[in-house]
């Protein structure tokens, strides 16, 4: 009896080692995971920001351009 007790404790020892191991790597992806993550949220963030820079730009320049069409048919065609 104490020799399979003794083999069930090393077989339990054995699982229990394996289970550890998998959490440990577990916790490492999961951490790896939050870095990315938070890499790619601060990566569109600076490109939402430029995005926004350049509609800024598109639209004083649609504006401007409105008006001058709109200045041009005022005065019967004519370019100004």
């Amino acid at each position: 009896m104490n020799k399979l007790e003794k083999e069930l404790q090393s077989y339990v020892w054995a699982k229990h080692q394996k289970h550890d191991a998998f959490m440990k790597a577990f916790d490492a992806w999961g951490k790896e995971m939050e870095m990315t993550l938070s890499k790619l949220e601060k990566i569109n963030g600076a490109l939402f920001q430029q995005f926004q820079a350049n509609m800024s730009d598109a639209e004083a320049f649609f504006a401007k351009k409105e008006k001058q069409f709109a200045r041009m048919f005022r005065q019967g065609g004519k370019f100004l």
